[in-house]
């Protein structure tokens, strides 16, 4: 029997605080309990059990925290959850740290019963004995003291770090005529006060500046305020987190960051995950030259300057401006081919067709949220009839909101321990254009498929453990599942699907928009590969290092020359949480196109195929190896072949 509940969200700070304590002195107590049991009665169920349990009562309530802090229109709810997230992380460590409940799992892990386990609990006793080494146990006392202040300070540290990043906010008011290029309904969208348009460093604003904006002095000032952000506070910031890591990694005796995070990733090691990067450049460079080429010719021709170059503002719109001329693609009337609402019922009558699933929305104030956008959908199986869970969708920008998007837990999946098995609750958030009619560009409808397939990834979790739920992965294959969604955006007859009827795409329209994206996936491969050697280098063992000059350095070596009065890693949000992992994104799309692959040679919306997907990729969360996972979808072993073919190279 299945157990699906909607979350209850704090609505004060004092609310927020409330269930934050009372979270910590619960857990206090079940530490206590589990600390102080006799050896002779030790269990599954009441050592790694308990810790479960333990782990998936936090879970339910600090996610919903963490949540508040990202979303919450109200800035005293997003300045009282990043503290209280703040205190409750510092708990973390040191229950993580208890000597008491390290002894009993230690000596459980020698008794008769820990011999037998199988599986998810087999798998569950090996990674934490792992996850007690990496904590430093195998320390001197000293020594281990030392590690978790430092686990502390850098929990702080990143939290603040993400935290001023979201809270950053920039501005430029320009003439109608600046905005030269831009159709009338993203200027009428635009606030505007005396004949000016305000536009902000929000994604909704900036994107299509950068794409169709002809005044390069104003896309040149936004990249300069855009790759400022947040300066002043994490300038400095950063280098102190990566300072730590690297004490982390050493105290643990680890070579470096890098060398202990990929322990615990399908990489396994840097090495491997240099060879991945550079097999990758070496293929790409030469397409990429090709088509920075192409774009450097229609500056110069634009322009009329023969020594003109291609800048980082430059990027996008020339990039646009040549598939708008050799394929007759415009990426600003292609929009009117994506309004939000229909292109999100297409996706979800699309995924129901495919997972065998039914979504049902709730209607309005039948349930809490944190903002009137927010909608509530319930997921079940079509064909049993079984509950299995709910989302949430926040799609729209707004001061304080999380500028990117992205899909957050709240309620993991998990067998509870009266035989029930808890139904998962995620939530999707976006920052789409919020004019009415919310107008796409195709890039966001990737967007869109691709957090959808965080959410299926979350929802339809079997795992036992909340240690194995849903997007509890290994981090380089978390994006797999999602990016694999994104394929489904390029194929005429899916589109057909998810656009209006009287605005449907021609298929030999969609030929030159694909045709259109293999050319141009070279540079997007070497942007994606310099933020992935910037993540490693700046990881990698050495003396101290300046955040910001090395990534200057590597994406203007890697890809186009960044402008030096810039501070980008100040705004580079994956520092947290992807550490190290920046590389996972190009991993994962190997691993997406090769698992697509099957659905070419079969049919895009082959059930048969939809359902071993659901089940062995889905399903399992970490409940196996992820490597496992992969292979029992495919059937054999991962290749690159589909891949460097869908950008038109032959296999490495």
């Amino acid at each position: 029997m299945n157990i699906l509940e909607i979350p209850t969200f704090e609505k004060n700070p004092e609310a927020i605080w409330n269930s934050v304590r009372t979270l910590i002195a619960r857990g206090k107590e079940i530490v206590a309990k589990i600390g102080t049991q006799s050896d002779s009665s030790l269990t599954f169920s009441s050592t790694l059990g308990a810790l479960d349990d333990l782990s998936f009562d936090e879970t339910v309530v600090i996610n919903r925290i963490h949540l508040l802090q990202n979303v919450s229109p109200d800035e005293a709810i997003r300045k009282t959850a990043q503290e209280a997230y703040n205190e409750y992380q510092n708990w973390a460590i040191e229950r993580a740290y208890d000597p008491h409940v390290y002894a009993k799992v230690m000596t459980y892990s020698k008794t008769p019963e820990a011999a037998k386990l199988i599986g998810e609990q087999k798998k569950y006793l090996e990674e934490t004995l792992r996850d007690y080494r990496r904590l430093g146990f195998e320390l001197a006392a000293d020594k281990k003291e030392s590690l978790k202040e430092l686990q502390k300070k850098l929990s702080q540290l990143e939290t603040d770090f993400s935290q001023f990043i979201n809270d950053y906010e920039d501005e430029v008011w320009v003439t109608k005529e600046d905005l030269d290029g831009l159709d009338e309904d993203f200027i009428r969208g635009l606030r505007s006060e005396n004949g000016k348009y305000r536009v902000t460093l929000q994604y909704p604003d900036y994107l299509p500046i950068m794409e169709f904006c002809k005044n390069e002095a104003l896309r040149k000032t936004l990249v300069l305020k855009k790759l400022n952000t947040a300066t002043k506070t994490n300038k400095t910031l950063i280098n102190e987190m990566i300072s730590l890591r690297d004490q982390i990694a050493r105290t643990l005796g680890y070579k470096a960051w890098n060398h202990y995070v990929l322990e615990e990733r399908m990489a396994k090691t840097p090495e491997r995950v240099n060879a991945f990067l550079t097999n990758f450049e070496a293929k790409l460079k030469p397409k990429a030259q090709i088509e920075l080429n192409e774009l450097r010719r229609l500056k110069r021709e634009e322009t009329g300057d023969p020594q003109a170059e291609i800048q980082l503002w430059d990027y996008g719109y020339f990039a646009s401006k040549s598939k708008k001329l050799k394929f007759q693609i415009d990426a600003q009337k292609l929009k009117e081919h994506f309004p939000l609402q229909t292109v999100l019922a297409g996706m979800l009558k699309l995924v129901e067709k495919l997972f065998s699933l039914k979504f049902t929305e709730l209607p309005k104030g039948t349930y809490e949220t944190w903002h009137e956008d927010a909608r509530l959908i319930r997921v079940d199986d079509a064909k049993s009839g079984e509950g299995l869970g709910y989302f949430y969708m926040d799609l729209f920008p707004r001061s304080g909101k999380y500028g990117h998007a992205a899909a957050f837990g709240l309620t993991p999946g998990k067998l509870l321990t009266n035989g029930k098995y808890q139904r998962p609750v995620c939530a999707m958030v976006c920052n789409f254009p919020s004019q009415s009619p919310s107008l796409l560009a195709h890039g966001e409808v990737e967007t869109l498929f691709h957090e959808f397939g965080h959410i299926l990834h979350g929802i339809l979790t079997r795992a036992q453990f909340n240690r194995f739920s849903g997007t509890s992965v290994a981090w380089d294959f978390v994006e797999a599942p999602s990016q694999i969604m994104e394929n489904w955006c390029w194929d005429p007859k899916i589109l057909e699907m998810i656009t209006p009827s009287d605005k449907k795409i021609p298929h030999e329209m969609v030929d030159r928009m694909n045709e259109a994206k293999k050319a141009g996936m070279g540079l997007f491969y070497l942007r994606q590969l310099s933020f992935a050697k910037t993540d490693l280098a700046l990881h990698d063992a050495g003396d101290q290092k300046d955040a910001d000059s090395l990534m200057k350095r590597i994406v203007s070596e890697t890809f186009l020359p960044h402008p030096e009065e810039t501070s980008p890693a100040a705004g580079f949000g994956h520092m947290v949480g992807y550490a190290s992992g920046y590389y996972g994104y190009s991993w994962a799309d190997v691993m997406a196109a090769d698992m697509f692959s099957l659905f070419k040679n079969v049919g895009l919306l082959d059930e048969k195929t939809g359902l071993r997907l659901r089940q062995e990729i889905f399903e399992p969360g970490s409940s196996r190896d992820e490597n496992v996972s992969l292979e029992k979808f495919l059937g054999r072993p991962l290749s690159q072949e589909a891949f460097f073919k869908d950008l038109g190279l032959e296999a490495a």
